[in-house]
C-alpha cells in the first residue's frame, strides 16, 4: 500500500462515517428535545398538583425524609462502651458457665 492509497481509503472512510453519523446525530438531538419537552410537561403538572394540594405533598415529603433519615441512622450503629466491654463479655461468660453446668447435669443424670 502506498501513502496515497492509505490517504484515499481514509478519505472514503471519513465520508462513510459522515453519511452514517448525520442521521444518528439528528436522531439523538430529536430524542433529547423530546425528553426535555416531556420533562417540562411533567414538572408543570407536578407544580400544579402541589399548588392545588400542598398539605398531602408536604406530609409525604416529611414522611419520606424521616424514612430515609431512619435508614441512614440505623445503618450506622456502633456498640457503646457498656455493650462492648461489659454486656458482651458477661453474656459470653454466662453462656460458657451455662453450657458447662448443662454438661455436668447431663453426666449426673446417668448416675
Amino acid at each position: 500500500m502506498t501513502l496515497q492509497s492509505i490517504s484515499e481509503n481514509a478519505d472514503q472512510f471519513g465520508e462513510i462515517l459522515d453519511r452514517t453519523g448525520k442521521p444518528i446525530r439528528q436522531a439523538s438531538i430529536d430524542a433529547s428535545q423530546a425528553i426535555c419537552a416531556e420533562t417540562k410537561h411533567v414538572l408543570e403538572l407536578a407544580s400544579e398538583q402541589i399548588r392545588k394540594n400542598p398539605v398531602p405533598i408536604v406530609v409525604a415529603a416529611v414522611a419520606f425524609g424521616v424514612a430515609i433519615g431512619y435508614l441512614i441512622v440505623s445503618g450506622r450503629h456502633t456498640d457503646t462502651f457498656q455493650e462492648r466491654y461489659v454486656d458482651e463479655p458477661l453474656s459470653q461468660a454466662t453462656d460458657a458457665i451455662s453450657s458447662t453446668f448443662n454438661r455436668l447435669y447431663g453426666n449426673l443424670k446417668f448416675w
